[in-house]
């Protein structure tokens, strides 16, 4: 997402070393969506990935792509699950995409049109047709997973997962997965950067950076929730690891299928992100994170009032 979409975007041939080296290491499940590309473009994404398959097409067959959609309004506010707009939706985003098959399609949030069953059954006609591999969903909470699921096998679940996010309702779809052993997507693993300091105040976040616009990120709320990270810092440091491996260690271990997809155009940022894969945090490790968390009151919603709406219907 941050590559082509926000205040900060990449320069191209920098997107594509950290992409290789993404694949190189072994993340070779990445998450795209219809809509990460700044106005008026919002195929950005798209059309990097196109670039990139088609200057080194031997990573073609190394991914598996899911593409979030659905939106039918350029500011996401409204989401469509009818059959007609979903097949264009796809239309034009496997024509951004070029040879590279889209693997798993996804709702970016819950319809707004159609009940969940109804669009479902769209994304499985689409299944059936040819048109997409699979089915998967996005900041859905259990209750609906469970009605999709009836419909068609749902291959991931995208919700926020982080040590600054772990909402009753994130840990029943993290239960949800558990039992029907359905993969969880866990994005923004790092706090959007606030987890490893990328931003040492609210002044530091650029402008058109989506950041800006969340209110954990503003004002005194900002330095409240620094806080954690101080104690998260100590935590890493005994455990002689970044805080940001600590962080995606944590997300990993917090359920047999959880894939973090942290984003980065840094190579060797990159290499230590899936290094944490491999870190197993101890049960005291765990108990002391726990501790932190159980005292810890995060401040300010994880997106801004206009859309929480959308979240984890």
């Amino acid at each position: 997402m941050q590559l082509t979409w926000g205040g900060e975007t990449v320069a191209e041939e920098k997107s594509f070393e950290s992409m290789k080296a993404a694949v190189d290491a072994g993340a070779t499940a990445w998450s795209s969506a219809t809509f990460y590309g700044n106005p008026p473009n919002p195929h950005a994404n798209l059309q990097l990935l196109n670039r990139f398959f088609t200057k080194y097409p031997e990573y073609k067959d190394k991914v598996t792509l899911i593409v979030k959609g659905g939106n039918d309004k350029p500011d996401l506010s409204h989401f469509s699950g009818k059959l007609e707009f979903l097949r264009e939706d796809v239309r034009k985003a496997q024509e951004a995409l070029g040879d590279k098959k889209i693997d798993v399609y996804s709702m970016a949030r819950t319809a707004d049109d159609v009940e969940i069953e109804e669009a479902f059954a769209s994304m499985k006609t689409l299944v059936e047709e040819g048109v997409i591999g699979a089915v998967a969903a996005s900041e859905m909470n259990a209750e609906s997973l469970e009605r999709a699921h009836k419909i068609v096998p749902i291959a991931c679940i995208e919700i926020e997962v982080s040590l600054w996010c772990l909402e009753p309702s994130t840990k029943a779809v993290l239960e949800w997965s558990k039992a029907n052993s359905v993969p969880v997507l866990a994005y923004s693993p790092l706090g959007r950067g606030f987890i490893t300091r990328k931003y040492k105040s609210p002044e530091d976040i650029p402008e058109g950076s989506f950041q800006r616009h969340v209110p954990r990120f503003q004002g005194e709320a900002f330095y409240e929730n620094l806080k954690l990270v101080d104690e998260l810092d100590k935590l890493a440091e005994k455990k002689g690891v970044t805080t940001g491996q600590l962080a995606l260690a944590w997300v990993v271990g917090l359920g047999p299928y959880n894939i973090p997809i942290p984003g980065s155009s840094n190579v060797e940022r990159v290499k230590q992100n899936v290094s944490a894969a491999n870190i197993t945090l101890s049960e005291a490790e765990l108990s002391n994170i726990n501790e932190i968390l159980d005292k810890f009151e995060v401040k300010g919603t994880r997106y801004p009032a206009q859309a929480m709406g959308h979240l984890m219907r």
